[in-house]
């Protein structure tokens, strides 16, 4: 009675939002066309192009690296058909509807995180299914699409319940199955399903969303469900929605090592790919990057922590490209230095992502940091230097820019020396100096003697580099340039590489 009831609220909650966009005749036309052998690259382009806002959406997604391996500029829709493929168009034009279906009518933070883990699950399962040559790895899409379906329709249509459902498992109260019991009298997927097949979807997609049903399928079908609900699970302990522990990570990577004949280290590659896919449609709908990411807190699997690093370390540089990218389209012609300031942003930011890839020490990925911020903005010296002697001594490790050997002949700093205390304060305060006009009244008799005297900084920034829990060293940068302040923008930069170390760092050691 109680499930009855749900669904009731549920429907009449559709009711009254009228249809929803994704299973709209619009795409019920695609899925038609795209699954009729007599249909060509056209029909299918004519069924898209009826839908001008989803024609544009799929153009862009279909003109990044993901997708058009080539370059070339793809500027028609028969055109997207034909490289991309039928069912991938299909697949990508219901995953675009989905999105902007729930999105529109409910922009807030409780949609979003559902739909960027349902568009993952989808992109890991196909990835894997394709590693594992599966004979329709479309399917496995779609299944990974729609295996969290029932939550999605949940928090869309009855938000209140949802969040009230979301603070029950963040108390860790109960375990989220029998949560769904209680409050809504079925599981999330008994209400995807019960939807999914009133929309029309193929017997065994609908049976691939819960696992009893799941059991009757065999071959192809049973290998889409496997993928679908084995990612879905990975997603979970990424994003640490299992509150109550009752997933682990080394045994999910088991099964699907066995399921598809790939390594882990192969399964996470295929992961990484999908992250790439997500950000590519984050920037199309303008989804928050911090949605994205995954939380770099720790827990009792150092594997599974890796992995997290790393998705958060690219979603997060991917975040830095993007609006230095886009600063660098919008801004003057006429700022030729700044221009080329981003351009060379955009390069060491690679560079430290390829740094990482490749497994590179931590001395390489900070003497790279070191000349980015002199490289990449006005600051005109930097130096990284290493905190040794049990904490009592800092020395410069890196030094650049003009006039650098005076920055290693100053900091060679014992904790004990007078002149040395505000350094130290501020590695044991873990907080940023940030001293934009050395000359301003009051700086001369704060700052020690010393410093003034030899550094003779215009402006400068300090900052502690601390890996997880430990500091490591003091992170330093100034003007020397008589009248020159440090400016907010140079402070940003300064920042964005510093904060890109930090998590490189982090990432490089939960690798060791």
């Amino acid at each position: 009675m109680k499930y009855q009831q749900t669904l009731n609220s549920i429907y009449s909650r559709l009711d009254r939002l009228g249809d929803l966009p994704v299973f709209s005749a619009t795409v019920n036309r695609i899925r038609q066309v795209s699954s009729s052998r007599q249909s060509d690259a056209m029909a299918l382009a004519m069924a898209v192009m009826k839908d001008a806002n989803l024609s544009t959406k799929l153009l862009k997604i279909a003109n990044t690296p993901t997708y058009n391996r080539s370059g070339s500029n793809i500027s028609a829709v028969s055109r997207a058909v034909v490289l991309i493929g039928f069912e991938r168009i299909q697949n990508l034009c219901v995953t675009l509807k989905l999105i902007e279906s729930f999105r529109d009518e409910q922009p807030d933070s409780l949609i979003e995180p559902l739909l960027i883990s349902a568009f993952l699950n989808a992109s890991m399962a196909r990835e894997m299914a394709a590693a594992a040559n599966v004979r329709d790895i479309e399917e496995a899409y779609i299944c990974g699409l729609l295996y969290g379906l029932g939550e999605v329709i949940v928090a869309f249509t009855l938000p209140d319940t949802y969040r009230d459902m979301l603070r029950q498992r963040v108390s860790a109260r109960d375990n989220w199955s029998r949560i769904q019991l209680q409050t809504l009298g079925g599981n999330f997927s008994d209400i995807g399903q019960d939807l999914a097949q009133s929309w029309g979807f193929p017997k065994t997609v609908v049976q691939a969303m819960d696992p009893l049903t799941a059991d009757k399928l065999s071959g192809g079908h049973q290998i889409s469900f496997q993928l679908a609900s084995g990612c879905h699970d990975l997603l979970e302990l990424i994003y640490q929605r299992d509150t109550a522990g009752e997933l682990d990570y080394g045994q999910l990577m088991g099964e699907l090592t066995e399921l598809t004949h790939q390594s882990s280290e192969q399964l996470e590659g295929h992961m990484n790919e999908a992250f790439k896919q997500l950000c590519d449609l984050a920037e199309e709908y303008g989804l928050p990057h911090q949605v994205i990411s995954p939380s770099m807190s720790e827990s009792d699997d150092e594997a599974l922590d890796d992995l997290t690093r790393r998705l958060a370390y690219y979603v997060h540089s991917r975040e830095h490209r993007q609006s230095d990218k886009a600063a660098a389209e919008n801004a003057p012609a006429k700022l030729d230095k700044q221009s080329l300031w981003m351009e060379q942003q955009l390069q060491y930011l690679q560079q430290i992502t390829d740094l990482i890839n490749e497994q590179a020490n931590a001395s390489q990925l900070i003497e790279v940091v070191v000349k980015a911020v002199v490289d990449c903005c006005g600051l005109e010296r930097a130096a990284f230097c290493l905190l040794g002697s049990g904490g009592r001594e800092l020395s410069v490790r890196f030094a650049v820019g003009y006039d650098s050997d005076t920055l290693e002949q100053f900091f060679h700093l014992r904790q004990d020396d007078a002149h040395s205390r505000l350094f130290f304060r501020i590695l044991s305060k873990r907080m940023t100096l940030l001293v934009p006009d050395a000359n301003e009244p009051g700086w001369r008799e704060r700052l020690p003697d010393p410093f003034i005297e030899q550094v003779q900084p215009q402006g400068f920034i300090m900052a502690p580099l601390a890996v997880q829990d430990r500091v490591v060293g003091l992170f330093y940068a100034d003007k020397l340039s008589a009248g020159s302040t440090v400016e907010d923008e140079e402070f940003r930069i300064f920042n964005q590489f510093l904060v890109q170390l930090r998590l490189g760092l982090e990432v490089l050691k939960g690798r060791r």
